[in-house]
Formats: structure tokens, C-alpha cells, sequence
């Protein structure tokens, strides 16, 4: 187990590459979080995008926002993108909606492309990174039977669960599908979801990494981890994680646990097979 600090460092992303975010919420601070870092890093652009729908950005986030069908996006993308550093592509927008949790704020939804259509946004020398799972916002998700929305040929795909499942009850109000997560983790509906169960998701075929090729690097994302102040229980729920998912056995290459606010991502603690 290694500490870090750096989310990009961390997953060992590259330019060019194509990274895609699954599973439960805070996958739209996480992506951020690590556009921000690469381009702070690299100088190189980070495009942000999503296959399903998502908030838009706000003002104060300063990044950019670029809305129209793909191919007509794509024509003017590479000064676009070295002009803004960072920005988000969606298709249009979908009109405001509540922002679960918190059901008087009403914030503009942006629906997405298709995967196929995803390729129009490669640079060769950018990143692009693709939110493409829904949650509601809630912490840990079975996905449905035509989830996650996946584009081909991607790099790495990261799996993301909060760390305020775990404890947590199984049940609508924590869970999105929660029965087909009670299925998965084999659990009973108003029982506690344990690290174990979280393991099991993560290593189940038709859970957190569902419709994921092969090739692309799978990387298990514990968020909301400043959540718990003891480091050691940090390490003991990662273990069990990790045993029951991580290579050579399970799907997962590594398992991050992190932390994702004010657009910055602090990574707590990094498990790989050679590690």
C-alpha cells in the first residue's frame, strides 16, 4: 500500500489517452479533479465529456463549455481546445432540473453523445475523459443491463464508489438498483453494505465494471475518503476490497482511495498487484 498525492500519477494516465468513469457518485469531481491536474501538469488539453447526462459546469468552475453535435465540434476542436486548457462538450441542453439530495437547487442538465461518436474528440496529444454512468448521486450503484454506456478502446476505466456506502443500509435512499445490488453482493435489502460486498461488485461480471473491454486498465476509486480519520481502517477496507477484486483473480489493476473537493483530488492510499 503507498500513499500518494497525485491522482494522475496515481492512475498512470498519459496524454492521448481516454479514461471513462463508472459506478457511483462524485464521478464528475473526480474527472475534473484529474482534468485539472493533467493540464497543470502536462499544458496539454483536457477534453471532458459524457455518454449519458450530467450538470453543467458552473460559472465559478472556469471551464469551458461547448455545446453542438459531434462531428460539427470536432471541426474546430484543436484551437478550440489549446485556447481553453480544459473544457466540457455535450450535445445540448436539457433544461434545468432538481440536484438530488438537494431538491431546491436547480441546476441546467447537458445530455451526452453516443460512444461511437466519442472519437470526434481525440487529440492526439490531450486527454479525454468520459463520465459515463448515472447515480443520482448516491454512493454505490448495480449498473442496468445496458450500463454503463461505454465507448470502445479505452485506456482506463475507473470504477467509483463512496465511501459513505459502506455502513449504510441497502435500500432507494442509499442505493441506486439496490436490488440488483443485493444479487451482486449477496445481501438481503435493509442490511448493512460491508467492504466485502463492495469487493464483490467490484469483482462480479455484471457489476461495477460491467461491459468494460478487456484491455482497458480497471481501477477501483473509494471516494469521500477524508470521511474516516483512522488510516488503519482505510487500509483494512482496502485489503478486503482487493482481495476479492484485484488481479490476478479479480478485474482490478489497483484500488485509489480518495478524496475529491474544491476541484482537487487528494489520493490517501494506492494498492497494485506489484505494490
Amino acid at each position: 500500500m503507498v500513499a500518494e498525492e497525485d491522482i494522475v500519477r496515481s492512475l498512470g494516465v498519459e496524454p492521448g489517452q481516454s479514461v471513462a468513469a463508472v459506478g457511483g457518485g462524485g464521478k464528475t469531481s473526480l474527472l475534473t479533479a484529474i482534468a485539472r491536474q493533467f493540464h497543470a501538469q502536462t499544458g496539454k488539453p483536457a477534453i471532458l465529456t459524457t455518454t449519458t447526462k450530467i450538470f453543467a459546469p458552473l460559472p465559478e468552475e472556469g471551464i469551458g463549455l461547448a455545446l453542438g453535435d459531434a462531428e460539427t465540434l470536432s471541426i474546430n476542436l484543436k484551437p478550440y481546445m489549446n485556447a481553453c486548457g480544459i473544457s466540457w462538450f455535450a450535445r445540448r441542453r436539457e433544461g434545468n432540473a432538481p440536484v438530488p439530495g438537494r431538491e431546491c437547487e436547480q441546476r441546467m442538465k447537458l445530455s451526452g453523445f453516443m460512444p461511437s461518436e466519442i472519437s470526434h474528440f481525440t487529440l492526439g496529444n490531450a486527454l479525454t475523459l468520459i463520465e459515463a454512468d448515472g447515480a443520482r448521486r448516491l454512493p454505490i450503484k448495480a449498473p442496468g443491463p445496458d450500463e454503463p454506456v461505454l465507448p470502445e478502446n479505452l485506456d482506463i476505466v475507473v470504477g467509483v464508489v463512496g465511501l459513505d456506502a459502506l455502513g449504510a443500509t441497502l435500500s432507494e435512499a442509499n442505493v441506486f438498483r439496490p436490488g440488483a445490488l443485493a444479487q451482486i453482493c449477496d445481501l438481503q435489502i435493509g442490511e448493512e453494505i460491508t467492504a466485502a460486498a463492495v469487493g464483490r461488485l467490484c469483482a462480479h461480471p455484471e457489476g461495477l465494471f460491467h461491459k468494460a473491454e478487456a484491455s482497458a486498465r480497471k481501477w477501483v476509486v473509494v471516494n469521500k475518503a477524508d470521511m474516516e480519520t483512522s488510516l488503519e481502517k482505510l487500509r483494512e477496507i482496502a485489503y478486503i476490497v482487493w482481495k476479492l477484486a484485484g488481479k490476478p483473480d479479480g478485474p482490478a489493476d489497483g484500488i485509489l482511495f480518495t478524496s475529491c473537493m474544491n476541484n482537487e483530488c487528494e489520493v490517501f492510499i494506492r494498492i497494485t498487484q506489484d505494490a
